[in-house]
């Protein structure tokens, strides 16, 4: 379990270092862990390369804020324009970098949320297959993840 974790980590570090980034398109959702009471979000990020290649990342955290944005900014790479709804954190975040609304660009990412919660049991609305645990859930999004950005889903 761990090793799958640690490899996506060492993978998107790779990726950061080795290839440039034009734009990325960002959401979040949320989910629960254990409880309804228990709320966990789950921020998505879509990369794209100057030639168009996507690459995919994510980050499990406890609240919805600006700092918990800051953090998985920091596994993200460097682009120069950045896409998003219009939730508070991405444009205290990004300011002028960042292009919010509806569009294309939004429909990527509602796209990847909604393979996720068709790929993870966990995120399957109205079912009692929600996850017991932070620690299994972040490693299913783990692989997942690895898996998107070996290009082994569609």
């Amino acid at each position: 379990m761990k090793e799958t974790i640690e490899f996506y980590q060492e993978s998107i570090q790779r990726i950061k270092k080795s290839l440039s980034f034009e734009y990325s398109v960002m959401d979040e959702f949320y989910t629960f862990i254990t409880s309804k009471s228990n709320k966990y979000y789950v921020w998505t990020a879509i990369a794209y390369t100057q030639t168009g290649r996507a690459f995919y990342f994510y980050r499990l955290s406890k609240h919805r804020t600006v700092d918990e944005l800051f953090e998985f900014d920091l596994d993200l790479p460097k682009v120069k324009r950045v896409y998003s709804d219009e939730a508070f954190a991405y444009d205290t975040m990004y300011a002028d970098k960042v292009v919010q609304g509806k569009g294309a660009m939004t429909n990527k990412i509602e796209n990847l949320n909604s393979q996720l919660r068709d790929k993870i049991s966990y995120l399957v609305r109205r079912t009692k297959a929600h996850s017991k645990s932070a620690k299994w859930f972040d490693y299913r999004l783990a692989i997942f993840f690895n898996a998107k950005n070996l290009d082994l889903y569609g």
